[in-house]
């Protein structure tokens, strides 16, 4: 088995850059443009949000297990990548071009079905890609290495744009007003979904066996992935941070408007919560970058399993110290957050793509095929499921809090809500992950007895 060269790590890496705008875009720019900017409810921004979810759940064992199946000249991923960075980019531009004559209900529908397609294009490009990366690397510490690369450029990526994308709205030279900021902004982001997706297609190859086996039908393949209690058991780690997360992160923009920056006028508020929210995300992004080789260092010596569970451990840390994170006299004490999470999340992001390599050795110990192009796509079914119900859920919390936009000073009700359901709700799904992460079975040792029985079988 050879082993990966540097720069096979790095091409593969570069497509994380258009996977992590494809990811983030929406829930930068959603609520700020189209809530705070355009006036559409919160409830159905976050409606509109979670649609698209919904059918990405659908969407994604369907292109996974075509992925799979897939038989072509370039291989079984690398075409999906140049179709979907495509058509990403340009539904991405599209996006933040709403009609003006549009009034609330036009502007929701219009958000609604261009945020479908597209996901829909995010789909077909994130399968394969992520498919790609679980087949090039076959050992227990590779993965880990490559993971590494993908998680450290993509870190490099949301550092330099995505906090921006926001404060960038504002740029006097992109047409004078937050709206015509946006379409700017949209064309530039869809210009790099389109770029870095297709390099990986271009610079990337695939392991040519996987091609000679036979197909397998979707239901087939779905039965059997979700037999598979390794996996569940990724998915559910993942699935429990993703909820965390979302339902948390989306209300840093309000609890800014609310507490740090109230009393300032809305306007000057809103333009010092999105200078704050780019300081924070940058600071998030650098940190991220520099822990990669600490995360692939301590892998190595302690494990996957040890070294997320010291990671989920500091992402705790950070939701539970934010009640008083979160000053108007030192807005910047805010930054504390991110510097405790941003180490551990990016163990996340290393540590379980790596896992969930590791889950498709043990698959074929027992199917004896490759299906990573499956597993990829039924662990983002399972995850999306979930992240539907909170991108609805999170426009009612906005709702519920009684945030009113168009007001310099919130009530104390409104503080205490947005102050107490940051802290709390995190920790309860971040102590499930801790516990599911505590009993995945497959270690260091486990996955060298599945190789070796693996490499006999196809000696013989």
């Amino acid at each position: 088995m050879q082993p990966l060269k540097v720069k096979d790590k790095l091409f593969y890496g570069l497509g994380s850059i258009s996977d992590v705008i494809m990811a983030n875009i929406v829930f930068q720019l959603a609520m700020p443009i189209y809530n705070i900017e355009l006036k559409v409810s919160a409830a159905l921004i976050g409606l509109a949000i979670s649609l698209p979810r919904l059918w990405e759940a659908i969407t994604d064992p369907l292109i996974g297990n075509f992925s799979d199946n897939t038989r072509t000249r370039w291989g079984r991923r690398r075409p999906f990548l140049v179709v979907g960075s495509i058509l990403g980019g340009i539904l991405c531009a599209l996006m933040w071009m709403p009609p003006p004559m549009l009034g609330v209900n036009g502007l929701f529908a219009y958000f609604l079905v261009t945020s479908i397609l597209f996901f829909t294009a995010y789909a077909v490009f994130s399968m394969p890609y992520n498919a790609l990366g679980f087949e090039m690397a076959r050992d227990y510490d590779s993965r880990t290495s490559l993971m590494s690369y993908k998680t450290f450029v993509m870190s490099i990526g949301s550092t330099l744009f995505l906090p921006w994308l926001y404060k960038m709205c504002f740029i006097p030279a992109f047409g004078g007003s937050v709206i015509q900021g946006a379409r700017f902004v949209g064309c530039i982001a869809g210009a790099l979904i389109i770029l870095f997706g297709i390099l990986p297609a271009v610079l990337c190859r695939e392991p040519a066996g996987t091609q000679r086996q036979e197909k397998i039908g979707l239901f087939i393949a779905m039965k059997y992935t979700f037999m598979n209690k390794s996996f569940l058991i990724v998915s559910g780690i993942v699935f429990c941070i993703l909820m965390g997360i979302f339902l948390a992160f989306p209300l840093m923009i309000y609890i800014n408007l609310a507490v740090v920056f109230a009393g300032q006028g809305m306007q000057e508020a809103k333009e010092s919560a999105a200078q704050i929210n780019g300081v924070y995300n940058t600071v998030y992004g650098v940190l991220g970058i520099v822990a990669v080789p600490v995360i692939n260092l301590l892998s190595k010596r302690i494990g996957k399993k040890k070294t997320l569970i010291g990671g989920l451990l500091l992402v705790a840390s950070a939701f539970a110290l934010s009640p008083v994170l979160f000053s108007q006299k030192y807005p910047y004490l805010q930054l504390m957050v991110g510097i405790l999470a941003s180490p551990g999340l990016s163990c996340v992001w290393v540590l379980t793509s790596s896992m969930l390599a590791d889950v498709c050795d043990l698959d074929e110990l027992k199917t004896g095929l490759r299906r990573e192009g499956m597993f990829g796509a039924a662990f983002s079914w399972l995850v999306k499921l979930g992240l539907a119900a909170v991108m609805a859920l999170s426009g009612y919390i906005i709702a519920w809090s009684g945030f009113n936009s168009e007001l310099a000073q919130q009530t104390v009700a409104t503080v205490n809500f947005l102050r107490f359901f940051f802290a709390v709700v995190p920790l309860v799904f971040l102590g499930i992950a801790i516990v599911l992460t505590f009993i995945f079975p497959i270690t260091r040792e486990r996955l060298v007895e599945v190789q070796a029985e693996l490499e006999s079988r196809r000696r013989k």
